[in-house]
């Protein structure tokens, strides 16, 4: 039909009135693609917010598995220190088995960089992170799941040095009755060099867990508030 009408405008040399009739074609098209345009981005940014409020959920969890952690960290580094120096002494009061016990019981602590990366790994997947207005929460978010990569990789290391240490430093331990364990104050008087030296290994490896822990926190809550800043 609208052909027919182009052609009787041509044959009637009606050139305004085919102008006319072509710059509403145009226009119609324009907002009907404009239209469908403005449904897609409301779509999109709805979208978005779901993922958003994902995202600060996982992230509030992942701050607060970590802050717990460097507690734990820092507890187990403080016992061990104190045990160096009491091992550097050349004499021992009676108490100080009791401390070196309780750092014997707390050198298994090691960092657990609890980051709670699933919505990050599915917006990825899915190529749902171009849906993230954010340039800067997105570099953000790449920097927390790089981070997080390479401290587990470097983890991996400083586990096998722990597990060097850890049977030296179980040789210290002997039974109670009643399933009850003590410190073998005997057996460090001995030669207190073999302690000294894992508990050493020990507490280096705890203070780069520290150290790794600290800066994915700081990571963490960065995204944590850019995440919700972009929140409605």
């Amino acid at each position: 039909m609208i052909f027919s009408r182009l052609r009787s405008y041509l044959r009637e040399r009606k050139y305004g009135v085919l102008f006319l009739e072509f710059i509403i074609l145009v226009v119609g098209v324009y907002l009907s693609l404009q239209a469908n345009q403005w449904q897609n981005n409301r779509q999109n940014r709805a979208i978005e917010q779901q993922y958003l409020v994902r995202l600060e959920k996982d992230f509030e969890r992942s701050s607060t598995a970590l802050i717990e952690s460097i507690a734990r960290i820092e507890m187990s580094i403080e016992k061990l220190e104190l045990s160096l120096v009491i091992l550097s002494n050349e004499k021992r009061e009676e108490g100080d088995y009791q401390k070196l016990f309780d750092a014997l019981q707390s050198s298994s602590i090691m960092g657990s960089f609890d980051v709670y990366l699933a919505t990050f790994e599915e917006l990825k997947d899915t190529g749902y992170m171009r849906l993230l207005e954010s340039t800067e929460l997105r570099e953000s978010l790449g920097n927390v799941w790089q981070k997080h990569v390479t401290v587990s990789r470097t983890s991996e290391i400083r586990n096998m040095l722990r597990g060097n240490a850890l049977p030296v430093m179980a040789k210290y331990v002997k039974p109670l009755n009643g399933n009850k364990l003590t410190f073998d104050a005997e057996s460090l008087e001995k030669d207190p060099r073999e302690l000294y030296v894992a508990m050493s290994i020990i507490r280096s490896n705890l203070q780069y867990d520290l150290n790794d822990s600290e800066h994915m926190l700081a990571l963490s809550d960065q995204t944590l508030d850019l995440v919700r800043t972009q929140i409605d």
